[in-house]
């Protein structure tokens, strides 16, 4: 599961259905379980992305 608080500089996440890429170029700062989490897993064409 892709959550943007575990998401760091330099890290590569893709979709498997459509090949498309993503590349973090800063981290999220948010707090897990926090009121300004984010609150979904990075997703694409309704599945969740795949760390490269």
């Amino acid at each position: 599961m892709a959550n943007c608080h575990e998401m760091k500089p330099g890290d590569i996440y893709y979709c498997e259905k459509c090949g498309l890429e993503l590349k973090v170029e800063k981290s999220c700062s948010c707090s897990p379980g926090g009121g300004d989490s984010c609150t979904v897993p990075l997703s694409c064409c309704g599945q969740e992305m795949t760390k490269k």
